[in-house]
């Protein structure tokens, strides 16, 4: 069996009370009354009615303030109010529509009107309800996803760690019994591993930003030492392309997390190097500036067009490089890296015209300044 909608007439006059009682009720109305505008806001915020029908002239709050408190809590905003007024000022009208009201019922009373503005002010709500409700069962589904794609993400982590240590291991022991075109075939496995090992990094670490559960560990450290970590842990994989890195000579400090940024960096080389010719040239600089550092990563590849540079940034974003007739992918990497760094209170981004390379660079508050030198690997 259907509710019967609920309505929660307000007003200070027995007589109109029962007036409004008389005309609702024979519809099927359920009626609750409130004989001020503080009895009003307690009962709204208690029992949720579907409409409230509310006078505007009362002692001490009259209707303008009552409606004004009940479209500012959360839990009564989404509640139609009627006010039901004797003023015809267009400057009182104008009130109460600043107060939220979301119509006007004028005294003395026109059932039928009264009846048609009930009505639609509870199809609206309604409305209101049902769209509230599919947005929930959403983001319950969602969160189940959610949840699901974590643990298998999750449960992915181990079996991808063993198969990359048991590649590199079998290069090592191997390696005099291969073939050259044999060690390719191995590192090409290696990086597919490690490529499928960040990806599942990548997504559990912009999951845990997005539900703010990642820590940040602050400390000074100095990035020129970050950087050639991250070239080193590209394994066989620099050797396809020359990358130099211009920096201070000394140390070129900023307050970050070592492994947060040194992943940000890994995946920006890993990117310069998937989207550069081969035997082409990347560079990294490291420039010391007021207030911080900015690390720039420059490749020669295809480039990204101007109206794409933001959306290059979201989580699974592909861009459609028509020339080469090939996907800019990015997966989940520079999404994480946008976390990454807006978390250190820096910013991240883009220069880059399409066929003339990219820069993608990241700003880091807090540096120590140096002269620039230049060191290639």
């Amino acid at each position: 069996m259907e509710r019967s909608p609920v309505i929660l007439v307000v007003d200070d006059e027995e007589r109109n009370l029962r007036l409004m009682e008389s005309v609702l009720v024979p519809k099927k109305y359920t009626i609750t009354v409130a004989r001020d505008g503080a009895e009003a806001i307690e009962k709204a915020q208690k029992e949720a009615p579907d409409a409230i029908l509310l006078d505007v002239m009362m002692p001490v709050m009259d209707g303008f303030e009552a409606c004004r408190r009940l479209k500012a809590d959360a839990r009564t905003a989404s509640i139609p109010v009627l006010l039901v007024t004797a003023l015809e000022a267009r400057a009182d009208r104008l009130k109460g529509i600043e107060a939220g009201a979301t119509d006007f019922i004028s005294k003395p009373i026109d059932i039928e009107y009264l009846l048609l503005k009930v009505r639609n002010a509870l199809y609206a709500k309604g409305l209101f309800n049902s769209v509230q409700e599919s947005y929930e069962q959403q983001r319950q589904l969602e969160e189940v996803r959610d949840k699901l794609t974590h643990m298998i993400v999750h449960d992915l982590r181990t079996p991808l760690l063993g198969i990359s240590g048991n590649l590199e291991l079998l290069k090592m022991h191997a390696a005099e019994y291969l073939s050259t075109d044999q060690m390719r075939y191995i590192d090409n496995a290696t990086y597919a591993a490690w490529s499928m090992v960040e990806l599942v990094n990548s997504i559990l670490a912009v999951n845990r930003f997005e539900q703010g559960n990642i820590e940040i560990n602050l400390n000074q450290d100095n990035l020129k030492d970050i950087a050639f970590e991250s070239i080193e842990l590209l394994g066989s994989l620099k050797s396809k392309c020359a990358i130099t890195v211009s920096c201070s000579p000394e140390p070129v400090s900023a307050l970050c997390d070592r492994d947060l940024i040194r992943r940000v960096m890994l995946n920006l080389l890993s990117n310069a190097i998937k989207f550069t010719t081969s035997g082409d040239n990347i560079r990294i600089a490291i420039v010391a500036e007021p207030g911080g550092i900015r690390v720039k990563v420059s490749d020669t590849g295809p480039g990204v067009p101007e109206q794409y540079h933001k959306k290059i940034f979201e989580k699974f974003g592909q861009i459609a490089m028509s020339k080469e007739r090939m996907m800019y992918s990015t997966g989940l990497g520079l999404a994480f890296c946008k976390m990454a760094v807006e978390a250190h209170g820096g910013e991240i981004g883009i220069e880059s015209e399409e066929g003339k390379g990219s820069t993608f660079w990241f700003f880091l508050p807090g540096a120590t300044k140096g002269e620039a030198a230049g060191f290639s690997l």
